[in-house]
C-alpha cells in the first residue's frame, strides 16, 4: 500500500519529497547538516596553528626544576616561545658566581642567540620569558649565567631541547 494517496494526476507528497538528488529530503537534510559542517570546517582550519608543548628535566645543579616550553605558529609563520621554569632555585643559591638564567636559540647555520634572561620570581621559585623567532627548527638552551649581559652561553646548561622541523 502507497503511503501517500494520489490525488487526479498530482505528484504525491512522497514522490515530491524523493524527487531525485535535488528532492525536499536531501535540501532539507542539508539545511540541517549544513552549520555542522561549516563549524567542522572552521575547527579543522583553527587546529592548524595548534601548539607544540614539551616538558622537560633540568640538568645538574637545579635538579628539582621542570621546564614547560610552549611553540605555537603565528599569522606571520613565526614561532612564539613560552618558557617556563618551576622550582627553580635562585641561582645566587647555587653559587655566589651565579646572577641569572639566559634564555638561547641555537639555529644551525646561524649560531646562537640570547633571546633574553628568565623572568625569576624568588617567592614562586618560577623563571619564564616570551620570545619569537622566524626559524623552523632550532634548540632552545636555558643556562646559568654569572654574567647577565654575555654574548655566549656558559657551559653550565640546565635546560636544552631541539624544537621542530627542517
Amino acid at each position: 500500500m502507497p503511503c501517500c494517496r494520489r490525488k487526479s494526476g498530482a505528484q504525491t507528497k512522497c514522490e515530491r519529497l524523493n524527487a531525485g538528488p535535488r528532492g525536499l529530503v536531501e535540501a532539507h537534510v542539508m539545511r540541517r547538516l549544513m552549520p555542522s559542517l561549516l563549524a567542522l570546517g572552521v575547527l579543522t582550519a583553527a587546529s592548524t596553528g595548534c601548539a607544540s608543548r614539551y616538558k622537560l628535566d633540568a640538568k645538574a645543579p637545579t635538579h628539582a626544576a621542570l621546564a614547560k616550553l610552549q611553540v605555537k605558529v603565528n599569522r606571520d609563520e613565526l614561532r612564539e616561545l613560552e618558557v617556563t621554569v618551576d622550582h627553580l632555585a635562585p641561582p645566587h643559591r647555587l653559587g655566589p658566581q651565579y646572577k641569572a638564567y639566559a634564555v638561547w636559540i641555537k639555529v644551525p647555520g646561524h649560531g646562537t642567540t640570547k633571546v633574553g634572561l628568565l623572568d625569576y620570581n624568588e617567592k614562586r621559585r618560577r623563571g619564564t620569558l616570551d620570545a619569537t623567532t622566524p626559524f623552523r627548527k632550532f634548540e632552545v638552551i636555558i643556562s646559568l649565567e654569572t654574567n647577565p649581559s654575555t654574548a655566549a652561553p656558559s657551559s653550565d646548561v640546565i635546560v636544552s631541547k631541539i624544537v621542530g622541523k627542517a
